[in-house]
């Protein structure tokens, strides 16, 4: 599967549990939910089904739920939406933010719902272009609304700002998606056009987290095709993009290093011969994943984590192949001995990420539950 992520938006084309499972298989990670159109009782309905559809097929998701909203609109709404609470969903995106305060007051709203779902800022108005810093401090991720965002500007500096919001979004480690019209022909015709598929090339080219489609799987004739066509196109330019330069990474704490150190030794010549074919990141809250995440290795991290909902959540984050590791938090957090190492590597090949005798490169902490302090790498073969 590609490592950019494809983020799917779920409709009509969309409702029925086979074709649900077939988005999975072909390589969405994360479902979109646009409040916009549709009931309460329909999305609840096809919320259910794709969990139930995630949990048969074996694969983690993530649920977004997008409000199309203004901020204050947003609040009454998230208030009287249980559905965020009720099934206690990955990403809530919000519209039309202008700065900070618009994200702080939707916080506080969730937070009074006791919600645990991290915030997108989606970025569509000229204001927002301008306190981008400040909404990025303040968001969880980002999404590019390329549609609306075109109306508020001219349309030649799209392309532009596209460009500059992924680039410090990679820069800080937080998620983003690069959406709007990405295949918007597939709405009714089987194939893309050549600029869509340039379109698409050029976001994995920008080093973005995900890709994602709306009415090419929401309405479309064609939703499954349309997912497999986008994961082929970033699959095919991941491997032809050169490796990441020209970013302002900041190194603030031991973890961020050790990762930077990680990536490196992974383009070693000594690694680059022995052909290692993964990370894999022991994470207590996604620190660890997310930092060498950013460094856009074109290779898988799997992410062991005992945390259900980070494990839900990593998978926005390009990559990134988040693992449920089901020990007991005492056992979790110990330190780890080669026969931990090792079983951690058998429950990885299992799940059919890797096979015997194969090297991966491990990332841990030695001293969990202190944000920051991973300190162990190592160059490991498959038993």
């Amino acid at each position: 599967m590609a490592l950019t992520k494809i983020v799917a938006t779920v409709g009509p084309a969309t409702e029925k549990k086979e074709t649900l499972r077939s988005l999975i298989n072909s390589g969405t990670s994360v479902f979109r939910f646009n409040l916009k159109h549709n009931t309460n009782h329909w999305h609840s309905d096809l919320i259910q089904k794709v969990k139930e559809e995630a949990k048969l097929t074996g694969q983690p998701i993530a649920i977004l739920l997008d409000f199309p909203w203004r901020i204050r609109k947003m609040a009454e709404n998230l208030k009287g939406l249980s559905l965020a609470k009720k099934y206690d969903v990955d990403f809530l995106a919000i519209s039309f933010v202008r700065d900070r305060s618009d994200i702080e007051f939707f916080k506080k709203q969730a937070k009074k719902l006791s919600l645990s779902a991290k915030i997108l800022a989606k970025i569509e108005a000229r204001q927002a272009l301008d306190n981008f810093e400040e909404i990025l401090d303040s968001a969880d991720g980002i999404m590019v609304a390329r549609g609306d965002l075109g109306k508020e500007i001219p349309f030649e500096e799209v392309p532009y700002y596209q460009k500059k919001i992924i680039k410090r979004c990679v820069e800080r480690g937080k998620p983003v998606i690069t959406a709007t019209e990405m295949l918007e022909s597939m709405i009714d015709n089987p194939s893309p056009t050549r600029a869509e598929v340039s379109d698409v090339a050029n976001a994995v080219l920008d080093y973005t987290d995900a890709v994602m489609l709306s009415g090419e799987t929401a309405t479309g004739k064609y939703p499954i095709r349309a997912v497999s066509v986008m994961e082929k196109v970033c699959r095919f330019w991941e491997e032809k993009r050169p490796p990441i330069s020209g970013f302002n990474f900041d190194f603030p704490n031991q973890t961020t290093a050790l990762c930077y150190s990680a990536y490196q030794l992974w383009m070693s010549p000594f690694c680059q011969k022995e052909k290692v074919k993964a990370f894999v990141v022991l994470t207590e809250g996604g620190l660890t994943a997310q930092m060498l995440a950013r460094l856009r290795p074109n290779l898988p991290i799997f992410a062991l984590t005992n945390d259900k909902k980070l494990k839900d959540r990593l998978c926005l984050v390009y990559g990134i192949i988040p693992l449920l590791f089901e020990e007991r938090k005492s056992n979790f957090y110990k330190k780890k001995s080669p026969t931990d190492i090792s079983k951690i590597l058998i429950k990885i090949k299992k799940a059919g990420g890797i096979k015997k005798g194969e090297k991966v490169i491990l990332i841990y902490a030695e001293d969990w539950g202190i944000l920051g302090k991973t300190n162990i790498l190592r160059i490991q073969e498959v038993p």
